[in-house]
C-alpha cells in the first residue's frame, strides 16, 4: 500500500488473467488468491466466469480465503452486451442480476459491466439506446442491493470505445448508481493483444475520463525486462491519474496473445514496475 499526498493507490490482480489455467483445473480460485498474497498485492478481482460454483457454501469459502490472505475484493466483473437486439436483453439482464447477488455476497465494492457492441454499424444508434436502457436497469437493481455499477470502456467497435461515447452513455443512463471503470488499453487508438494500431488518441481519452474513474485496469501485453509495457506510456498514464488525485485500485490485466510470455514470469515484473511508478 503506497501513498502520495495522503492518498493511496493499491494493486490488484485479475482472475481472468489465469482463465486458461482455471479452466483446465491447473489452478483454483484459492490458488489464485494465494498467489496474490505471495505477490504482496492488496487486492484481487474476480470475473464471475472464473468461479466454478455460485452456491452459498462455495462462496463462503472464497470470502473466507480473501480474509485469510489479507486481500480486498477489488471489483467483481461480468461481461454484458446490452447492444444486442431486444430478444437478447433479458438474458443479459439476468447475467447482471446473478453477478449482483454473487458480488454482494463476496463483499465487492463495485460491479463491472460492458455496454456491449452493435450487431452492425447501421444499427449503432439503436444499440446505443438499448445499452443505456439496459445499464440503467442494472443500476436500479444494484442500487437496491447497495452495489455501485462501473461502466468500462472497450475498443474493437464497441459502443464505448472513446471518451465521447463513454461520457454520452453515462449522461444517457443518468443514474446516480453508475460510475466509470477505466481500462488503459481499451480505447480507440490503443494497441490490443494483436498489436494492431487503430485510429484515435488513447491518452487523450484517458485524460477526458480519468476524473470519473473509480477503478482503473492497467493493461499489459508484452512487458519488457523492467516490467514496463512498450505499447502504453505508463509514465504519462500515472501523471494523468495523479493530476486527478486518483485513489483506489489499479488492476493488472495481462493479455499476451498466443505467443506471449508465461504469466508466472511476467506478472512479478509487472508488479515491481507498478510499485516503482506509484512511488514515483
Amino acid at each position: 500500500m503506497l501513498w502520495y499526498k495522503n492518498r493511496m493507490i493499491k494493486i490488484s490482480n485479475y482472475s481472468l488473467n489465469y482463465a486458461s489455467l482455471l479452466a483446465r483445473g491447473q489452478m483454483t480460485i484459492f490458488d489464485f488468491l494465494t498467489l496474490c498474497r505471495q505477490l504482496g498485492l492488496e487486492g484481487a478481482s474476480l470475473h464471475i466466469n472464473n468461479l466454478p460454483e455460485l452456491g452459498t457454501e462455495y462462496l463462503k469459502r472464497v470470502r473466507r480465503a480473501y480474509l485469510d490472505h489479507g486481500l480486498s475484493m477489488a471489483v467483481f466483473t461480468v461481461s454484458t452486451n446490452f447492444g444486442q437486439p431486444e430478444s437478447a436483453q433479458k438474458r443479459e439482464f439476468e447475467k447482471a442480476l446473478e453477478a449482483i447477488r454473487v458480488g454482494m455476497f463476496l463483499g465487492a465494492p463495485l460491479l463491472r459491466v460492458f455496454a456491449g457492441s452493435p450487431p452492425s454499424e447501421a444499427e449503432r444508434e439503436k444499440a446505443f439506446d438499448r445499452a443505456a436502457a439496459g445499464i440503467r436497469k442494472v443500476c436500479e437493481e444494484a442500487a437496491q442491493a447497495g452495489l455501485p455499477v462501473g461502466l468500462q470502456n472497450h475498443n474493437h467497435n464497441a459502443l464505448c470505445r472513446t471518451a465521447g461515447e463513454v461520457l454520452r452513455l453515462i449522461e444517457k443512463v443518468n443514474h446516480p448508481n453508475l460510475t466509470f471503470l477505466l481500462d488503459t488499453g481499451q480505447w480507440a487508438g490503443s494497441r490490443g493483444a494483436s498489436g494492431e494500431l487503430r485510429p484515435g488518441d488513447f491518452l487523450e481519452n484517458i485524460r477526458q475520463t480519468a476524473s470519473l474513474a473509480r477503478y482503473v485496469r492497467v493493461k499489459f501485453y508484452n512487458p519488457g525486462p523492467d516490467g514496463s509495457e512498450p505499447w502504453i506510456d505508463y509514465d504519462k498514464v500515472f501523471d494523468i491519474l495523479r493530476s486527478v488525485h486518483y485513489q483506489g485500485f489499479i488492476d493488472i490485466v495481462y493479455e499476451p496473445g498466443k505467443s506471449g510470455e508465461d504469466i508466472h514470469t511476467a506478472i512479478p515484473r509487472v508488479v515491481k514496475f507498478l510499485r516503482s511508478k506509484i512511488r514515483g
